[in-house]
């Protein structure tokens, strides 16, 4: 299926917004050194802005095209944050792809988003192991423990935050602001 400029534009909103609210959430947990906190920080933020996009959009390429838009502003600190950001809207898309005909529209949207999430953890970490390999803080950066830990509660507060937002997607359904 193709996107319409309706598409388009609601994802690159979605896309601001993550950015806007990442921008906030992320400079509060600038200076803790566990891999994927700042992720953890933004999880439920972005939880539930992408499943309104899923909600939405609901095409195949959804998650990609907001990552695509979160991560072009991202790109101006880092390409490698567009990078993670925009593999881990890739791997959401597969997951929603998989799901698409096997569990409900619902399930499948809390399912990506959390997969986005978890993924944003691990190409996070996966990225900042290479960059770091031979410093002190690679010890830290690879410590399965902490990655594990932080993949788990990015994924379950992403969870949490796609749940938020499919209740809050057909309030708004019903209110005709998100047909």
């Amino acid at each position: 299926m193709k996107f319409t400029l309706k598409d388009i534009v609601f994802a690159a909103i979605i896309g601001a917004a993550m950015n806007v609210a990442g921008m906030f959430l992320v400079s509060l947990v600038l200076a803790v050194p566990l891999p994927g906190i700042r992720t953890v920080v933004i999880a439920p933020v972005y939880g539930l802005l992408l499943a309104l996009a899923f909600l939405k959009i609901r095409k195949t390429g959804t998650a990609t095209l907001v990552a695509l838009f979160n991560g072009l502003v991202l790109g101006f600190m880092s390409l490698t944050m567009l990078a993670l950001i925009v593999a881990s809207g890739l791997t959401a898309d597969v997951a929603f792809y998989l799901g698409k005909k096997k569990i409900s529209i619902e399930k499948n949207i809390i399912f990506s988003t959390a997969i986005f999430l978890a993924a944003t953890v691990l190409y996070g970490i996966l990225f900042g192991a290479l960059m770091t390999s031979q410093t002190a803080l690679a010890s830290t950066m690879t410590n399965p423990l902490l990655i594990g830990i932080s993949t788990l509660v990015s994924s379950l507060l992403a969870v949490l935050g796609a749940s938020l937002g499919i209740k809050i997607g057909k309030e708004l359904q019903g209110i005709s602001l998100l047909k």
